[in-house]
């Protein structure tokens, strides 16, 4: 289990005070909080609380992304995605959309500070390219669309590295990834639930003056404010909002107990309707979503753990969600294992049964470790750890799927 060591340092003022200057982001996004749990009674953490949160200047960056850095981004993003028009638009756009939108994020980090391993993220995201351009263009081959579906997943791992820089090994730099993918989404879907009330009162402004701008404006406008929208987003998580928010982390709390009596009437129903998915591809399908988006309420809910405390019902309904999840995966393994025996092997029964195995395994590990964490046997930092240290197998296996099975299955 890895110290604190702001508890370490605790009747230490110069010792704390040089942990803060030297290792800002552990201080911030896991030490204080956990030493607070600890001991709320402390004068010393009470005033390092009341400075922390005073204080509205970023600490975790050195340096600050402007606003016209975000234009530039935007619009070279946006020009990039715009090539479709000289090319033919279903090849390029399903292939390198999720590169230009998530290289201009990678973009965007690496504004911030000037890392060792800026090369590696670079490199990365060069193979990937050229991955995408040597995939043959069949679109009726299973797994080149198995493979493109995983490379977002590539892409996110490399965005991870330009986000962490040269602490990428950090356990609370990935955590603080995590709830920055999940503020973005949402930062992201209010700027386009903006963007669509916009584009509908300037569309009927001008059609009061006879002016039909709607084919313009939907091929430009909205092309290039889609690009845009997460880039403007990590904007205001990263700089507006100083990395503080943690709207993902609510709504998971929020949605825990709703999913959870969700997924038990399910159950339910599945019971009573006599449901199977080992004759019904759709509905194996339909659990396999199902798993994934347990997975990550649980896993937004498990990254507040370092800002609030004493949560015995939200840790209780967890530990439920995780069980019952376990429950239905465990159905839709022994599914995709009949599958597999009944009717061979295809490019989406393996990609199903390794994502699954994966979900199975992490959240095998969660469960244990958060049943140690509430009898005291673990401390919160190590039950983050389970989260955050399962994700380069997520990471392995996306890479064996975008390369490896295109080529054991011939392109086909």
């Amino acid at each position: 289990m890895q110290t604190n060591e702001i508890i370490q340092a605790l009747n230490n003022p110069n010792a704390l005070e040089n942990l803060y200057q030297t290792k800002q982001t552990e201080f911030l996004a896991w030490w204080l909080a956990e030493a607070t749990e600890k001991y709320p009674e402390s004068e010393t953490l009470q005033v390092w609380n009341a400075r922390i949160t005073f204080s509205n200047i970023p600490a975790s960056n050195k340096s600050v992304v402007q606003p016209v850095h975000v234009f530039f981004i935007s619009i070279i993003a946006g020009t990039l995605v715009k090539l479709h028009t000289f090319i033919d638009t279903g090849w390029y756009l399903s292939r390198f959309v999720p590169v230009i939108v998530i290289g201009s994020l990678m973009t965007y980090f690496s504004f911030l500070e000037s890392h060792k391993n800026k090369n590696v993220p670079i490199l990365g995201i060069l193979i990937c390219i050229n991955v995408l351009l040597l995939l043959p263009d069949v679109t009726s081959s299973a797994s080149i669309t198995m493979s493109l579906i995983h490379m977002p997943l590539v892409l996110l791992s490399l965005l991870a590295l330009t986000f962490m820089g040269d602490d990428w090994e950090s356990d609370k730099l990935r955590i603080l990834f995590v709830r920055y993918l999940g503020e973005v989404l949402i930062y992201t879907v209010i700027i386009l639930l903006g963007g669509i009330v916009l584009t509908f009162l300037t569309l009927a402004l001008f059609s009061l003056i006879h002016i039909d701008m709607t084919n313009w404006y939907l091929n430009n406008v909205v092309v290039f404010g889609l690009v845009a929208s997460p880039i403007v987003a990590t904007y205001l998580y990263d700089v507006v909002l100083g990395r503080e928010s943690r709207l993902a982390t609510i709504i998971a709390n929020i949605f825990s107990p709703l999913v959870l009596v969700t997924v038990c009437v399910y159950l339910l129903a599945i019971i009573v309707q006599g449901k199977s998915p080992y004759v019904d591809r759709d509905f194996l399908i339909t659990i396999n979503g199902l798993l994934l988006v347990v997975l990550a309420i649980t896993i937004y809910s498990l990254s507040g753990k370092g800002s609030i405390s004493n949560r015995p019902l939200t840790d209780t309904i967890n530990i439920c969600l995780v069980a019952v999840t376990l429950v239905i995966n465990v159905y839709a393994l022994s599914a995709i294992l009949f599958r597999l025996a009944e009717y061979g092997i295809s490019p989406n029964r393996v990609s199903v049964t390794g994502a699954n195995i994966l979900i199975f395994g992490h959240l095998i590990l969660i469960l244990n470790n958060y049943i140690a964490h509430i009898r005291h046997r673990y401390s919160s930092e190590r039950l983050l750890n389970t989260v955050t240290k399962y994700f380069p197998f997520y990471t392995g296996w996306s890479v064996l799927m975008v390369i490896g099975l295109p080529v054991a299955f011939g392109f086909r």
